[in-house]
């Protein structure tokens, strides 16, 4: 039985279609609640229901992400645990581990793939080490400056697949005031920055927004990412 993935069109402050994707191929048909459901009779919005979620999302994503760089001997996979990168070896693939099989997951250690360069994905975890959760307000600093880059190509490809994207400042224990942080705007200004111009936007990251931007109706413009970041 062929599966597809189901993506929601939210381009407005509401939902305005959504997106049909072929777990096995490149097809993508995309459906509008105002021109074309009163046209499309074949439709059966029941057998929709049950492919509607994360896990259809996700494989659809890994079945595509090992096809369009299969050239450099990296695959996607479902972890059940933390992320991790375990380098090629001599028998093995590359692979990008995202936790827990969530779709959000799997975005952003795609992005950490796109910014390492190509010494760094010689690396398990791309040679760096992570401070966890509980990091005092200097250690703070230093990460929420190295994850500027990978989490505004993450916004990029979040909002590529019609999702709401939010950062991750991952200090759910600081036992510091965070409230004057910046970092929500320095995202957002690194990612408007990256979409006009294209400058030092990773080439995989281009590649993939490529890909990506089939999911949409209509490109994904400056406007569109500011109102990402707009207060609910």
């Amino acid at each position: 039985m062929r599966h597809f993935a189901i993506f929601d069109g939210v381009y407005l402050p509401f939902l305005t279609g959504f997106s049909v994707a072929d777990n096995h191929s490149d097809t993508v048909v995309y459906y509008d609640f105002f021109e074309r459901f009163s046209f499309q009779k074949d439709i059966n919005f029941a057998k929709f229901c049950w492919l509607y979620n994360e896990k259809q999302q996700v494989d659809w994503l890994i079945f595509h992400f090992n096809q369009w760089f299969s050239h450099h001997d990296t695959i996607l996979v479902r972890g059940e645990h933390e992320p991790e990168y375990f380098a090629k070896t001599d028998s093995k693939p590359a692979k990008i581990v995202f936790a827990h099989g969530f779709f959000a997951s799997c975005l952003h250690e795609i992005s950490h793939w796109c910014v390492a360069g190509k010494k760094r994905r010689q690396l398990n975890d791309f040679g760096y080490w992570y401070a966890p959760d509980g990091r005092n307000e200097q250690q703070q600093a230093d990460f929420e400056k190295v994850e500027i880059v990978p989490q505004a190509i993450e916004c990029l490809l979040t909002l590529s697949c019609g999702k709401r994207f939010g950062v991750s400042q991952d200090n759910l224990f600081a036992d510091f005031d965070t409230s004057q942080s910046t970092f929500a705007n320095d995202v957002k200004r690194q990612a408007i920055h990256f979409w006009q111009t294209g400058e030092k936007l990773p080439t995989d990251a281009k590649v993939l927004l490529q890909h990506l931007a089939k999911l949409r109706p209509f490109a994904l413009t400056v406007g569109d990412i500011e109102r990402n970041f707009l207060k609910k």
